[in-house]
């Protein structure tokens, strides 16, 4: 058989070789150049934003601190535990990023805070007995807010030291655990610290205008030392006054060891009645190289003080007359800073009538007056001694004022009369002896 050979079919089959071939390469160029194009939308457009991203931290919250009381239990005793739970607004946040760019970075990003949902607050017991319930949905915290919560609980029967554990579930957050520490009945060594007590030795009371001194001791009932001691004393009143140093310092202060000063301040009449502070302030180191702060009060005790003196001296008439009646009139003023009670006044006379009377109460800066009544029984100036007593805060007092008193034994009404009667008798007499005597009008 002879086999002839078509030259115009392999002409064909290589030119739709040649068409197949260049629809496969065109192909390959379209996938490569949608993949490009699908890598690029996912750079520059993230899966679920349009022209922005949002990033959602979870929320949670922490427990910054928790108190036991009291510190140490007995056992089979009630006590309670409270927490301080606390929203970490740092880390609870929406993060909101937008404006990419090109080279896939973000031109500005905006963090948003947000609240904690606290859903359930649960004590596990692990030795101790919780007697309240769990807090169910307590509610929404904001960015850094805290809030506390309390619970209480028993302890057993057995002395130890118990770790019950807080858990803390938040909605859509991280749940947190926190071991606590309950100490039934034991007794566990604590940090040894320096310890300041402040001693004084004042007055009972100080008048205003008096000066006083304070005593202050110093002394360190701790268990360590205290150094770098400083000792500032300040008034808070302007007319209580410091007379001597106001700052003290001392190297240090062993444990048992003292330090003593002595305080001398001065008063006026302006200064408050009642207890006026004087602070003090002591600032000093502990081992660790930790600063504490101390503050006392030395409280001056001010009491009023009433002083009492003879204002004025006069009668009513001003010279009585030796046989009348007469009224004796002494004013008594109280020049002191406080009230003057229960004030009495006694009269030593040879005059006859009262020789006591009550004032009762006389305000500072005031005056009241003490009346006597009294019979004038004889003439000249006579000798009289005046006793005032009363009291104020700071007891009773007695006080002494001597005088005289003038009479006249030519003045007055009754003298007068007997002159002029006496008087109308001699010219009546006479009248009748010259005009109308027995005889004269017979002629004789």
């Amino acid at each position: 058989m002879e086999i002839s050979y078509d030259e115009s079919r392999d002409q064909r089959d290589g030119q739709y070789r040649e068409k197949t071939g260049n629809t496969e390469e065109r192909m390959k160029g379209w996938a490569r150049l949608v993949l490009i194009l699908i890598v690029v939308t996912f750079l520059v457009t993230p899966s679920g934003a349009s022209d922005n991203e949002i990033g959602i931290t979870n929320p949670t919250v922490i427990i910054t601190g928790y108190q036991v009381t009291p510190a140490v239990l007995l056992p089979g005793d009630t006590g309670t535990v409270t927490l301080t739970i606390k929203n970490t607004a740092e880390s609870a946040s929406m993060k909101e990023n937008s404006g990419v760019t090109l080279g896939g970075t973000f031109a500005s990003t905006k963090s948003t805070d947000i609240n904690a949902f606290i859903e359930k607050i649960h004590l596990e017991e692990n030795g101790i007995k919780v007697l309240t319930d769990d807090f169910d949905r307590l509610g929404e915290l904001g960015p850094g807010q805290s809030i506390p919560v309390t619970l209480v609980i028993q302890a057993p029967e057995k002395s130890g030291i118990y770790f019950p554990e807080v858990w803390i579930d938040v909605k859509g957050g991280r749940s947190t655990r926190y071991p606590i520490t309950v100490n039934v009945n034991t007794d566990i060594s604590t940090q040894k610290k320096p310890a300041l007590f402040v001693s004084q030795i004042r007055p009972d009371q100080v008048a205003p205008g008096d000066n006083c001194v304070v005593a202050v001791n110093i002394t360190n009932t701790g268990l360590t030392r205290a150094s770098d001691i400083a000792i500032d004393l300040n008034s808070t009143i302007k007319s209580l006054v410091l007379t001597t140093a106001g700052h003290y310092y001392m190297e240090h202060l062993d444990p048992g060891e003292g330090m003593n000063f002595t305080l001398h301040l001065a008063t006026d009449k302006n200064t408050p009645i009642g207890i006026d502070p004087v602070i003090l302030t002591i600032v000093y180191h502990n081992p660790d190289g930790t600063i504490e702060r101390q503050i006392e009060t030395i409280g001056i005790p001010v009491k009023g003080k009433a002083v009492i003196a003879v204002k004025s001296f006069s009668t009513d008439p001003v010279r009585p007359v030796p046989g009348n009646a007469f009224t004796l009139i002494i004013r008594v003023e109280n020049t002191g800073t406080d009230q003057a009670n229960s004030v009495q006044a006694a009269l030593e006379s040879p005059f006859s009538g009262t020789n006591s009377t009550f004032i009762g109460s006389i305000d500072k800066n005031s005056d009241a007056p003490a009346i006597f009544y009294l019979q004038a029984t004889m003439d000249g100036t006579i000798p009289t001694n005046l006793t005032i007593s009363y009291n104020d805060d700071f007891g009773s007092h007695k006080i002494t004022e001597q005088a005289t008193i003038t009479t006249s034994p030519g003045s007055g009404i009754l003298p007068i009369v007997v002159m002029i009667l006496i008087l109308l008798i001699i010219v009546g007499g006479g009248y009748w002896y010259l005009r109308i005597r027995p005889g004269k009008w017979n002629g004789e």
